[in-house]
């Protein structure tokens, strides 16, 4: 190595993911051995599953080598992507910081391979999400979108990942998109061998369970072939109604769409700006929906027991309670991440470089030690 080279960390978050990092950190550590110049910065972000102890057992020699730099905090009672990022960051003592996801494998090399990427060109952002789609051929797994690499520096500069962005998905398209607006170029990791992770469904990634164990039905009436209107009642008596629009069907009636390059970016968004929420209750046969918002009226669906559905009073339309399964879960799915991708959206547009005021702000303990860090 030579004296031009720059300083790296590896940063890796876990919230009860630590049988994932059993899987990854020795062997990460080991795949970049001969990168002098790495800390590996490992973050335990309020777990539950006995993270703690796996570190003083297994990983002890390599904090005492410098090696691994181990923070933890009891402050989080849920896990926020942006934030727990932010915390890592900017707890890195490298000149460039780098997101590796616990189920993450780096390949071997992957330290040296980002030197040589920034030694290039430093005013560079090295990732895997293509959002503009500039090549068409380039089509990772969405498991390793978290991967991201960018001189701190420049992560100082937008003000890190945001922090409105709370739940999973796209914080790190928009932090991206961000980079590019302050003057960054998007590089694209496209060997196969930094790409490798463990295979988890979208249940461990989302976490629907939770969400769906609030869930007392979906309500569903149909519009046409690409819009139809969804009620989502919960068990503690909020709902949440929106119009899901098809834009892969919407465009389908135009023939121009057969050769020209599509008006959309997802296949699926809402035609309003938000859900619209509010509460409702059982009365009688009926079920009356109040929403918050002062311009809406209020909903009154009748039941219809012959034909097995709910019949809006004022206009007649049929409402039917959604059955099946892997539907219900497309439906939760697509209400889950587009609070984080309308957030993106309109940083994009706005062009909103830094979002957050203050970021990554926390207490933490690094290597065990009593004396808390605050950040």
């Amino acid at each position: 190595m030579s004296n031009s080279d720059y300083s790296i960390s590896f940063c890796i978050v876990c919230m009860n993911r630590l049988h994932q990092l059993k899987e990854t950190l020795i062997k990460n550590i080991t795949d970049n051995a001969n990168y002098e110049q790495l800390e590996f910065v490992v973050l335990n972000y309020n777990s539950e599953d006995g993270m703690d102890e796996w570190i003083r057992d297994e990983i002890a020699p390599y904090i005492a080598s410098g090696k691994v730099n181990y923070y933890y905090t009891k402050e989080p009672q849920c896990f926020s992507h942006s934030h727990s990022k932010n915390i890592m960051f900017k707890l890195a003592k490298g000149d460039i910081v780098c997101n590796v996801n616990a189920d993450h494998f780096t390949g071997v090399g992957y330290a040296e391979y980002i030197n040589e990427v920034f030694k290039n060109d430093a005013l560079s952002v090295l990732t895997t999400v293509d959002y503009f789609n500039t090549d068409k051929n380039y089509h990772p797994p969405s498991d390793v979108f978290g991967k991201v690499c960018v001189k701190k520096s420049d992560f100082l500069q937008v003000n890190g990942f945001d922090e409105q962005m709370t739940g999973y998905g796209f914080e790190d398209w928009d932090f991206i998109n961000r980079l590019e607006l302050s003057g960054l170029k998007r590089i694209l990791i496209r060997d196969q061998s930094f790409l490798n992770f463990i295979r988890h469904n979208k249940e461990e990634r989302y976490s629907l369970k939770n969400i769906n164990d609030q869930l007392r039905g979906i309500l569903i009436n149909y519009q046409d072939a690409s819009a139809s209107d969804f009620m989502l009642l919960y068990n503690d008596g909020s709902f949440e109604k929106g119009t899901l629009i098809d834009c892969m069907t919407q465009c389908s009636e135009s023939f121009e769409y057969a050769y020209m390059e599509k008006p959309y970016k997802f296949e699926n968004t809402l035609q309003q700006d938000d859900w619209q929420r509010g509460h409702w209750e059982e009365l009688n046969n009926k079920i009356i929906f109040n929403p918050e918002t002062k311009e809406a009226n209020d909903l009154i669906l009748e039941k219809d027991d012959a034909n097995n559905c709910l019949i809006n009073i004022a206009d007649n339309n049929s409402f039917y309670y959604l059955q099946h399964e892997e539907s219900i879960n497309l439906i939760m799915e697509f209400r889950y991440l587009y609070k984080n991708r309308s957030a993106m959206e309109i940083n994009l547009s706005q062009k909103i470089l830094k979002p957050n005021v203050s970021y990554g702000k926390a207490c933490v303990h690094k290597n065990f030690q009593e004396q808390p860090i605050l950040i």
